[in-house]
């Protein structure tokens, strides 16, 4: 086998490692492992610190989704559903859609669907801005503003039982660090986009 094709296998298995973890399927490979094998074929290019942090964002995302998932589905709520009810019942009033899309991190135009479905459990209703004619107006319903008064309690107690193994010091340390590393991601410069190939030419032959 030639030392190029070699190179070209162990990147497609770095990219599939990758994707594995991502998604939580692999509970064999660790992230130390995974990495050491990506600074094996990347090693001029790769910091190890980076990834390995990379890769553990990714996996403890993972497992924090199905935990809510876990907890959410009796309900038949999704994640996204939920942080739309409970930013508006924290801000006490009724949002645009804009100011809901930017609130819960989800594009407007994927917000809709997710608008729809809790509207009709009846747990929001949409009604024209009238301050501007061209948007709506998201609120919590009475029926909404009853399903969270029963279910933040034991939903307060379940987020304090996921974060148990962190001490009080050592949550506000990891937040203050992820809000450094939010705000790192949101100033970072876009990648570069390789160049477009050029069509074929048109000049006569």
């Amino acid at each position: 086998m030639s030392d190029k094709l070699s190179c070209e296998l162990s990147k497609h298995e770095y990219f599939e490692g990758e994707r594995t973890m991502a998604s939580g399927e692999d509970t064999e490979l660790s992230v130390s492992e995974q990495v050491a094998r990506s600074a094996s074929v990347y090693a001029a290019e790769l910091d190890p610190g980076v990834l390995q942090l990379t890769l553990m964002l990714y996996r403890t995302m993972s497992v924090f989704d199905r935990a809510h998932t876990a907890e959410l589905s009796p309900h038949g709520l999704n994640l996204v559903q939920f942080n739309v009810i409970s930013v508006l019942h924290r801000v006490g009033r009724p949002l645009t859609m804009g100011e809901l899309a930017h609130a819960v991190s989800v594009r407007p135009a994927n917000l809709t669907s997710v608008v729809d479905g809790l509207e009709k459990n009846s747990l929001v209703d949409r009604r024209l801005n009238p301050d501007d004619r061209r948007s709506f107006l998201v609120g919590l319903t009475p029926t909404g503003e009853e399903f969270l008064a029963g279910f933040l309690p034991g939903h307060w107690r379940y987020l304090q039982s996921l974060t148990s193994g962190l001490s009080p010091r050592q949550r506000k340390q990891l937040t203050t660090l992820l809000e450094r590393l939010m705000r790192s991601v949101q100033e970072a410069d876009a990648p570069a986009q390789p160049p477009v190939p050029a069509g074929p030419s048109t000049a006569a032959s």
